[in-house]
């Protein structure tokens, strides 16, 4: 996990990640709106139902793990960093899931393929999923993770656990959204934000813990 083309993606370092499973796209408008008919989440997303739900504060998302959780009785959550980074690699140590090398049109983001950058993001499972199945693990929306941010990996679990404190108040945020260019859609690339803020191009997606 990580990289040395960042300070806050060091040191690499070995990560053993109990079994768990990832949503294979990001919460979508549609998904996060049965949430707020239900008046479980804070507000009601506009967009188009298949675009990924943006302007999610990490607050917001917690509440979304929650109502899912209680009404499927499944243990819905937010994953890990760690997690998410071994997702999003799908089985690989390069760059990007596909090499070192950037190709247009595997992400969505900014002039990384001919898709103009518009107000919202293309539908999810528009571009070609990562080994493990999984779409948009890298560009598309920003992704909340459990974790609060830490500036480096410097005393981080190697569990695959999420590195948290009582008093957090900004949380991980990864993936890179279609605003971006493609370095923030690295698979170690890393971000934070304040964990009770919305922004436009902030989203998440959930895991699941096996039963």
């Amino acid at each position: 996990m990580g990289s040395n083309e960042d300070v806050t993606e060091k040191p690499i370092r070995q990560v053993t990640v109990k079994p768990f499973a990832m949503g294979k796209f990001p919460v979508s408008v549609r998904e996060w709106n049965a949430c707020a008919a239900a008046k479980a989440c804070g507000f009601t997303a506009t967009g188009k139902d298949d675009a990924p739900v943006g302007n999610i504060s990490w607050s917001d998302a917690k509440q979304y793990v929650a109502w899912l959780a209680e009404t499927t009785r499944k243990p819905y959550r937010l994953p890990s960093e760690a997690e998410w980074e071994y997702a999003a690699r799908g089985g690989t140590q390069t760059r990007y899931w596909w090499g070192d090398q950037f190709q247009a049109g595997m992400v969505n983001c900014k002039n990384c393929s001919d898709i103009p950058v518009n107000d919202q993001p293309v539908k999810v499972g528009s571009l070609k999923p990562n080994p493990f199945g999984l779409f948009d693990m890298g560009g598309g929306i920003d992704q909340w993770v459990e974790d609060c941010w830490h500036r480096n990996y410097q005393g981080a679990p190697t569990d695959g656990s999420a590195w948290i404190e009582n008093a957090c108040t900004s949380n991980v945020i990864r993936s890179g959204s279609w605003r971006n260019d493609s370095s923030y859609a690295r698979a170690s690339n890393r971000g934070s934000y304040d964990t009770n803020v919305r922004y436009p191009t902030h989203g998440f997606r959930v895991a699941l813990s096996p039963n």
